[in-house]
């Protein structure tokens, strides 16, 4: 019962980042409740999900129209970051790692519940210097907790004035890279359970095809508003889960 639920989770967040490209961030805390596991292994577990979910995401964000190139690319080679990121995880200890990811989801989603603004900061974020630097950023974020680094940086595309669809269709190739180079320090250090982590990826890809199904059908102003909503709730989520424990 225990292992089906946490496989329900897997699918539901599939469906998420289908929609939204966020959701990852509550695979690690499934996998501590329902599968034993400790917080390095669960966050190098999750971290490591997300690897054939940015890869199918990117083909089928690609036929949609949302993937360009000439902004993906910076992008993903600040991702890089989630190496040393992953490997300054197993030397930390994961309480105030957790508290700081949590913050940061909360004030994302709460910029990114505002309406965009233009000016000149927003210019420069929408560079390639400006993705290359979100891309760092939130790829050292995602070695460090095993979020994914879209939860972060999908809202702060879409504060610096990116469109919702563009952002998540963007965090994709970006989520390949991250969790290649992420999950390559993590092996090392001994954090990818390799026996759960084939079901996990299984049950998110089918709720990743439902979600990006729906997508289709959701205005841009309702999706910024869904992405928002939902960095808010979990970072909550995880502050709240953090002072319980």
């Amino acid at each position: 019962m225990v292992t089906i639920v946490l496989y329900l989770v897997s699918l539901l967040v599939g469906f998420l980042m289908g929609i939204t490209g966020v959701g990852g961030i509550l695979i690690p805390p499934a996998l501590i409740l329902f599968s034993g596991q400790e917080t390095h292994m669960a966050m190098g577990t999750a971290l490591a999900s997300f690897l054939p979910v940015g890869v199918v995401g990117t083909v089928m964000y690609r036929r949609l129209g949302h993937i360009e190139w000439y902004k993906a690319l910076p992008y993903m080679a600040g991702s890089l970051a989630a190496w040393p990121g992953s490997l300054l995880n197993a030397r930390l200890p994961a309480g105030p790692l957790v508290a700081m990811l949590a913050c940061i989801i909360m004030f994302a989603g709460l910029c990114a519940l505002r309406p965009p603004r233009t000016g000149k900061g927003s210019a420069f974020w929408q560079s390639g210097k400006g993705f290359f630097c979100i891309g760092a950023i939130t790829g050292l974020l995602a070695g460090l907790t095993g979020a994914g680094g879209s939860v972060v940086s999908i809202p702060w595309m879409i504060i610096a004035g990116v469109s919702p669809m563009t952002a998540v269709g963007l965090a994709m190739p970006y989520q390949v890279t991250t969790a290649l180079f992420g999950t390559i320090g993590n092996v090392a250090n001994g954090h990818v359970d390799f026996a759960i982590l084939p079901y996990i990826c299984l049950m998110a890809l089918i709720g990743l095809f439902a979600g990006i199904a729906v997508t289709k059908r959701i205005p841009t102003e309702v999706l910024r508003k869904l992405i928002g909503g939902l960095c808010c709730g979990l970072g909550l989520f995880l502050l709240l889960r953090l002072i319980l424990s």
